[in-house]
């Protein structure tokens, strides 16, 4: 399962959790990350140091042209909007997100990682490699949190307090996932907790780990535990064994 499906499966009642994992077990195998076009775009912006806005604007208008088309299918035309929005929403954000003065380079894909039986994918959007101090090379992680369920601006007040706790919470327990991925990888450096964020560009704040980091550490193992005992007990649900028309 993903860190996100995972993070969310944490902070979610019993019911829910239940289509978490219903949805991650039945997964189809070639389904395609959501702003995906965004996110690579994000990935190399941040990379560069001069940060060149007009690469932005150049893949905001390519987004914009391509889903003018006629022929593109309405789900392809809705990524391309959405991946469009989500780009202006960064450059809206970015100050508030602090990400220019950390030493951003893009994260390779990593494998899944282990934890209690179940495989997890953790993809860091970039690591944190400061200039080594006494020959120590230090390493962190970023993610980019473009996605927009739950909506923290599409509620009433009240409710999006509570939305944007849950993403804050979210969040937490994915900066622990980062310590456990980087922690397999001691090649990339000495792992740094100081130096592990959420960018969530809705809310729009950096998130690094919580107070209570050691605990949700520990509550993901548990999680994760839990998790094995139920995956194969859980069925496929009607839209899973619908037969496509």
């Amino acid at each position: 399962m993903s860190a996100t499906a995972l993070a969310e499966y944490l902070i979610l009642k019993a019911d829910q959790q239940d289509t978490i994992i219903h949805n991650s077990r039945f997964a189809s195998g070639m389904v395609t990350a959501k702003y995906a076009s965004a996110r690579r775009a994000l990935r190399a912006y941040n990379a560069n140091p001069l940060r060149p806005k007009n690469d932005l604007e150049v893949v905001k208008k390519t987004l914009r042209e391509r889903a003018k088309d006629p022929d593109l299918r309405p789900k392809a035309r809705e990524e391309a909007l959405r991946c469009a929005e989500a780009i202006d929403l960064f450059l809206l954000a970015e100050n508030a997100l602090g990400m220019r003065a950390l030493a951003l380079k893009e994260a390779p894909r990593f494998d899944e990682i282990k934890i209690e039986g179940v495989a997890v994918s953790v993809q860091p959007d970039f690591l944190i490699q400061p200039v080594p101090t006494n020959g120590k090379q230090r390493v962190g992680a970023l993610m980019l949190r473009l996605q927009k369920a739950p909506d923290p601006n599409a509620a009433r007040i009240a409710t999006r307090e509570q939305r944007g706790e849950h993403r804050r919470e979210m969040a937490r327990y994915m900066v622990a996932m980062l310590q456990l991925l980087l922690e397999q990888h001691p090649e990339l450096g000495e792992f740094d907790r100081d130096l592990c964020f959420v960018a969530d560009a809705r809310l729009p704040e950096r998130i690094g780990a919580a107070p209570d980091h050691a605990a949700r550490l520990r509550a993901i193992r548990s999680a994760c535990r839990q998790i094995v005992g139920l995956w194969d007990g859980i069925m496929p649900r009607a839209s899973i064994l619908r037969k496509p028309e």
